[in-house]
């Protein structure tokens, strides 16, 4: 058990850092470090980690993961409470619980709100894990000892607007008793004020934004895989790809289709680059069987893959084009141009609109994607790195902010 010493306190990150989701692993990473550069000399909190569940994913280059019954027996008086980030401002005990299943157990969990009640399997769903609030990562003083404090730094929660609004005021309460809230996107910050106006919200990027900062490219080269290193090398310069199977799948042929003719008309090779491996959003699975159909001019990222790894890739590709948030976050902040995937998620697309990035690099259905990375790799350079840099900088301020509110307590 993580346990006080002395004065000694803690910075305790909640996050769904328990399973394979390349940004959800980042989250407490980044969060440390650039806490820890901000602190400096003052050495008054350490920090520790969180999920729903215990976990250690240190193979991938994670850090391991307390569950959230510790957290309630951990925090004491004068520990910092943070949620470290995600789209969680909306999310439910079940939707949570089946992305830390096997995909077998998933499949049957998935069906029973057909055969029991949505509230009962929540509950259960709730009691798996024993928590003490109604939703997963929205959490208040109440829920700890007397004098911890909670704070919430780079979330964002799209689905709140389609929630009742009994839930709703649930949530806008439970923030009320928060000491610091800071969202990554103008759609989630519009929601909340409109919930209770009298919210101090912050609006910065995403904080993953930092990592080129605190992991420059040449400190990642040290710390990639053997695996990783060895396909890379004397590699012929390369586009990443990626696509959750959802949308894969719906558009399989076209993307087989777009992702050749960009080789072909770029002389880039293909890299399939997975990212998530958790129930419904195997990127792993879908790539592999991709790229065994599309020749030579493709390959796939390892399965040993490490988030260091990816890091690397990513900031070594010259474009990167799916649907993930934080391959497109990874891309940029690294100076790389990139193709957005148009999905039903809006959550790409909210962060894109908000630090007005969409113009230059607009969400882009399968059948567009060859014409829109053309486009995309003639931003390549300076207006990629302008960008890239007024990013960071709102992020890096940000963090300070929240930094502030640490130390004040």
């Amino acid at each position: 058990m993580v346990k006080h010493s002395g004065d000694r306190r803690y910075v305790r990150l909640l996050c769904s850092c328990d399973r394979y989701n390349y940004g959800d692993l980042l989250f407490p990473i980044v969060t440390r470090a650039a806490l820890t550069s901000i602190f400096g000399s003052d050495d008054r909190y350490d920090f520790a980690q969180y999920g729903l569940a215990r976990s250690d994913l240190s193979v991938y280059g994670a850090l391991p993961s307390r569950g959230i019954r510790d957290l309630y027996r951990d925090a004491k008086n004068g520990d910092v409470v943070l949620l470290a980030g995600g789209e969680n401002l909306a999310q439910t005990w079940f939707a949570m619980h089946l992305t830390l299943l096997s995909t077998e157990t998933a499949e049957r969990w998935r069906k029973y709100p057909m055969w029991l009640s949505a509230a009962l399997v929540e509950r259960l769903s709730r009691w798996q894990y024993r928590g003490r609030q109604q939703f997963p990562y929205i959490l208040s003083t109440d829920q700890f000892a007397s004098g911890v404090r909670v704070m919430y730094n780079s979330m964002g929660g799209w689905p709140l607007r389609l929630y009742p609004p009994r839930s709703q005021q649930a949530i806008a309460a439970s923030l009320s008793k928060a000491s610091f809230i800071s969202v990554r996107d103008l759609e989630s910050a519009s929601m909340l004020r409109e919930l209770d106006p009298s919210l101090l919200i912050h609006t910065a990027p995403d904080c993953v934004f930092l990592a080129a900062d605190l992991l420059p490219r040449a400190r990642l080269t040290e710390l990639i895989s053997p695996e990783v290193r060895e396909l890379l090398q004397g590699a012929d310069e390369f586009l990443c790809f990626q696509c959750n199977p959802p949308y894969g799948q719906a558009n399989r042929v076209e993307l087989k289709r777009q992702l050749l003719t960009l080789s072909a008309q770029s002389g880039l090779s293909i890299l399939l680059t997975p990212i998530g491996r958790i129930y419904a959003f195997e990127d792993d699975v879908f790539l592999a069987s991709l790229g065994a159909e599309m020749g030579d001019r493709v390959r796939v990222l390892p399965a040993s893959a490490t988030i260091y790894d990816i890091l690397y890739t990513l900031a070594s590709a010259r474009l990167f084009c799916g649907t993930s948030l934080h391959g497109v976050v990874t891309a940029l902040t690294y100076g790389v141009p990139f193709v957005p995937l148009l999905t039903e998620d809006p959550k790409l697309g909210n962060n894109l609109k908000s630090w007005e990035v969409s113009g230059l690099f607009p969400p882009t259905l399968a059948a567009g994607l060859t014409a829109q990375a053309l486009r995309s790799l003639e931003s390549s350079g300076p207006v990629v790195d302008g960008y890239a840099a007024r990013l960071r900088a709102a992020a890096q301020a940000n963090m300070q902010r929240l930094a502030e509110c640490i130390l004040a307590g």
